[in-house]
């Protein structure tokens, strides 16, 4: 049955994806034909949850039995309901036999309780973060974090969807019966070993895409308008997403709350740890049958899971890519009780921070060699769990000018809070990209994201957040990077007196062997900077040339200094703590 598939035009490029796609066994699907439902995860809820990360195994293909990992069972997870403002406790117990960690992506929550690289899980230990809800309707999720192992461990299957419901989106007519007219789908693109359906540790040739962890399912809908909150959980691809009938759909949620209106679209694109809620409507089409799809080839050039782009020769597309294909079969049924039929008109006022008086902080994504298509550095660095990039602090409002001189886009996550995206390539962002957002994909080739993003319930001097590309093997390979959020009585960033805009920042603060000072270019240009110690004395002078300059202060003893930043007429006093 070839019926469903839609091969590309036959291009070189295509004909190496069309071989690489037989030999793989038909997307590794043969038998399957959509004749299995797609599971619905159970729900948890109250004010204390119970988690346990397992082995198990799971049979993707008749006849082999899959080694996988999930909580509370073989593979995925149970979906976590929780309310705004409610107080809760999650006991995360590991039974790995390996260390792990549990990241609540998307959820506002202070770093000791994130669940990033530095809350390691051990083997057999349980870990009990406790926080107050404090996030917008939307749905979230959980997943490991242990630098490392992050992939190995979420494609396995260690992954679950969160829903935190609020007064606000509970008075909008709204499907919202789980598992009846509100339905998860967590996606994801796998590699499946072609001789004993094992899942492969890598994400360069995934010739499988799971929906609830099956494998080609269906899904019985009611004839009315419906809900689908979907979830790009692969490590690497995209989805670009549409029905077999190109019909509209309307989106209501980006990653961390609901927009100011549905948007109207027939397909959407969600890269790696994007979320969307979308509304369908089936009404009065009970007994019709339709799918939902990936259009692979309707992805810009470069992007995983579409064609290749310029300078991309060097990496192989996965049996899959640059193609279009049926990913889940959906049965119109009857509708239900109390069945929701119109789309709303409006949804939420979404408000921006103001841009007055930020700090503009700057991010560049390069690769070395420039042409890779692995090796990747935030700011020329990887992520080193000893070393924290850069302090921000409580209550002050920054814009992150993030720029990709790579030749693959990047989505790129921060932990912690959301944030809005300002622009991207200087104009302003389409409107399903407008609402509360935690990750945002930066285009290729010098392609930029101006984002803006305020930090204001928590702070902590020891334990930080993370930034990094939620493409899991360039995050386990060190693209990756971690700031701490400062009180204000101890932050580094001062303040201009004529503007109130900080005009640099130093880190880390503390140090010991050298301190890194990254310049506002909106405010100071190249100077000089000058340390003295607290007898007034200098210890150390330097130009600046760039806009991070790194200071080498492995020459002075432990203690408190004051840096003094001059240029373009400004003069700012940093204090820096250096400890041996």
């Amino acid at each position: 049955m070839f019926t469903a598939f839609h091969l590309p035009k036959l291009c070189p490029t295509n004909i190496i994806a069309i071989a690489l796609w037989v030999v793989s066994g038909f997307f590794n699907t043969a038998g399957a034909q959509f004749t299995t439902p797609a599971p619905v995860p159970p729900t948890l809820s109250g004010n204390t949850i119970n988690l346990t990360l397992q082995n198990g195994t799971q049979q993707f293909y008749p006849g082999y039995n899959t080694a996988t990992i999930g909580y509370n069972g073989n593979h995925l997870g149970p979906t976590l309901v929780l309310q705004k403002g409610q107080e809760v406790t999650i006991n995360v117990t590991n039974t790995l036999g390996d260390t792990t960690t549990t990241h609540w992506h998307g959820l506002h929550v202070a770093p000791v309780n994130d669940g990033g690289p530095h809350s390691h899980i051990m083997d057999g230990e349980t870990w009990s973060p406790a926080f107050t809800v404090m996030d917008n309707a939307a749905t979230y999720w959980y997943h490991p974090h242990l630098h490392g192992k992050t992939l190995k461990q979420v494609v396995k299957g260690a992954a679950g969807l969160i829903i935190v419901q609020d007064n606000t989106e509970n008075a909008i007519a709204l499907p919202r019966t789980y598992g009846s007219d509100d339905f998860p789908l967590v996606f994801q693109f796998l590699t499946f070993n072609n001789a004993t359906k094992q899942i492969e540790m890598t994400d360069d040739a995934d010739n499988a895409v799971l929906v609830n962890g099956v494998i080609q399912p269906y899904l019985d809908v009611p004839a009315q308008v419906v809900r689908l909150r979907l979830l790009n959980a692969s490590s690497h691809r995209f989805f670009e997403f549409s029905f077999s009938d190109n019909r509209t759909f309307y989106q209501i949620t980006s990653d961390c709350g609901l927009l100011n209106a549905p948007v109207s679209m027939n397909r959407l694109m969600l890269a790696s740890g994007e979320r969307a809620e979308i509304l369908v409507s089936f009404a009065g089409q009970s007994g019709s049958t339709l799918y939902l799809k990936q259009l692979g080839t309707q992805l810009p050039a470069g992007y995983p899971g579409g064609p290749a782009g310029m300078g991309m020769g060097g990496m192989a597309l996965g049996p899959l890519d640059n193609t279009d294909f049926n990913l889940l079969k959906m049965n119109v049924t009857g509708p239900t009780a109390n069945a929701i039929t119109n789309i709303p008109a409006e949804l939420v006022q979404n408000t921006v921070w103001s841009s007055a008086g930020t700090f503009i902080r700057n991010i560049t994504i390069t690769a070395s060699p420039m042409m890779s298509t692995t090796n990747f550095f935030l700011n020329g660095v990887k992520f080193d769990e000893e070393v924290i990039n850069f302090t921000a602090i409580q209550g002050n409002t920054e814009i992150w000018n993030i720029t990709n001189q790579s030749m693959m886009p990047h989505p790129f996550h921060i932990h912690g809070n959301h944030f809005y995206v300002l622009s991207v390539n200087g104009a302003t962002p389409p409107a399903n990209q407008q609402g509360r957002k935690d990750v945002i994909t930066i285009p290729p080739m010098m392609g930029s994201v101006q984002l803006i993003i305020r930090y204001e319930d928590f702070a902590d001097p020891d334990m930080p957040y993370m930034y990094h590309c939620h493409i899991l093997s360039h995050e386990d390979n060190g693209m990756m990077g971690q700031f701490l959020v400062l009180p204000p009585a101890t932050g580094t960033l001062p303040q201009n007196p004529a503007n109130q805009n900080p005009a640099a920042t130093l880190y880390p603060n503390p140090a010991a062997e050298t301190l890194t000072l990254q310049l506002n270019p909106a405010l100071l240009t190249f100077g000089k900077i000058e340390i003295f110690n607290t007898s007034g004395q200098p210890v150390l002078q330097q130009n600046i040339t760039q806009t991070f300059t790194v200071l080498n202060i492995a020459s002075l003893p432990s203690g408190l200094y004051f840096v003094k930043i001059t240029g373009a007429g400004i003069t700012s006093t940093l204090k820096a703590v250096v400890e041996k």
